[in-house]
């Protein structure tokens, strides 16, 4: 089976959370730019031509609330946008979406949160699945779908019990998503097999999921917290094509699959309330942190954990200096 893909995110948030805020714009392959920006009239979205001709709508009944990490995706086949954020903080923080679609936004809809959990730190990717598969009569035929991917991290009282979460869901050839078909999951409920430990506490930088493209393999990958095993989850997520009835007709229709590709235990006992992470090269990872006069660090795998280091800062080193210093060691 050949295969290919191209695929479109919202943003390549392999640094830290401070890093989101490009995820509100989104430049596709044709020069057109995206970008949405929370008013006090709501979320306007803009739309940049090449020729730099611009239009702006707003996503309806977005005013008032408090809106934050917002995340920009467009599926270049069809031209939808789809608009995903956090409205609220804490406990009320809850995941909304919208998209638009032949001139029409369809939404907001609560993906998470609000029914008595919480919901925060969305990432959104759209992604492209082209391959050849044979049909009845063992001829070679082109099949492709289209899917959205909505991360975030959830919990119910505390942000330190919460999880990861996933939902995948393909588009139809407009571009619209089924909204009945957001299935989420948690993603630590993937893990192989569990760590003993008695939880990570008050490390909210690290309740931000990522969802990126490995450059080696051109997958979507999820980077993921899981504070109850005290580990790190790297995923890696595959489609197939499989084959259903529907009354007698046969239908073909692409589903995910996942593969774990690395899990990498966590100190409980370290400092974590400040920590920010970077996936680079080879999906190599390295965890940062402030502390008087300087930044430590360490390098992790699955081999153990190293001893932590210490990037003095001062005599012309600042502290975004030692950031970005640090985060190139996985570059």
């Amino acid at each position: 089976m050949r295969a290919a893909r191209a695929t479109l995110i919202a943003v390549l948030l392999v640094g830290t959370a401070a890093a989101a805020t490009a995820a509100d714009m989104v430049l596709t392959r044709n020069g057109e730019l995206h970008r949405a920006v929370p008013t006090a009239d709501g979320l306007v979205v803009s739309h940049r031509l090449a020729d730099g001709t611009v239009t702006e709508s707003t996503i309806p009944q977005t005013a008032g609330p408090a809106v934050s990490s917002v995340q920009v995706g467009v599926d270049e086949l069809t031209g939808a946008v789809f608009v995903a954020w956090q409205t609220g903080d804490e406990l009320v923080s809850r995941v909304e979406i919208a998209w638009y679609v032949d001139g029409i936004w369809s939404g907001p809809f609560t993906i998470a949160g609000g029914d008595g959990t919480a919901a925060e730190n969305p990432q959104l990717m759209i992604d492209r699945f082209d391959t050849i598969v044979l049909d009845d009569n063992g001829e070679p035929i082109e099949f492709g779908a289209t899917f959205l991917h909505l991360l975030w991290w959830g919990f119910t009282e505390d942000r330190d019990d919460g999880s990861a979460f996933l939902a995948s869901v393909t588009l139809d050839g407009s571009g619209v998503p089924d909204v009945a078909a957001f299935n989420p999951f948690a993603l630590r409920d993937l893990l192989p097999y569990g760590i003993g430990c008695e939880g990570i506490q008050n490390a909210a930088g690290l309740a931000h999921p990522k969802i990126f493209v490995d450059p080696q393999s051109g997958a979507p990958t999820v980077f993921a917290s899981d504070f109850s095993n005290c580990a790190f989850q790297i995923l890696s997520i595959g489609y197939e094509v499989v084959e259903e009835w529907v009354g007698d007709i046969k239908r073909r229709r692409a589903i995910t699959v996942w593969r774990t590709e690395s899990m990498i235990a966590i100190n409980p006992d370290m400092v974590l309330a400040s920590a920010k992470v970077e996936v680079g090269h080879g999906l190599d990872v390295v965890m940062y942190w402030d502390v008087d006069e300087a930044v430590a660090y360490v390098q992790l795998d699955e081999n153990g954990m190293p001893p932590v280091k210490n990037l003095p800062v001062g005599d012309g080193l600042t502290r975004e200096q030692a950031h970005e210093m640090i985060r190139s060691l996985v570059h």
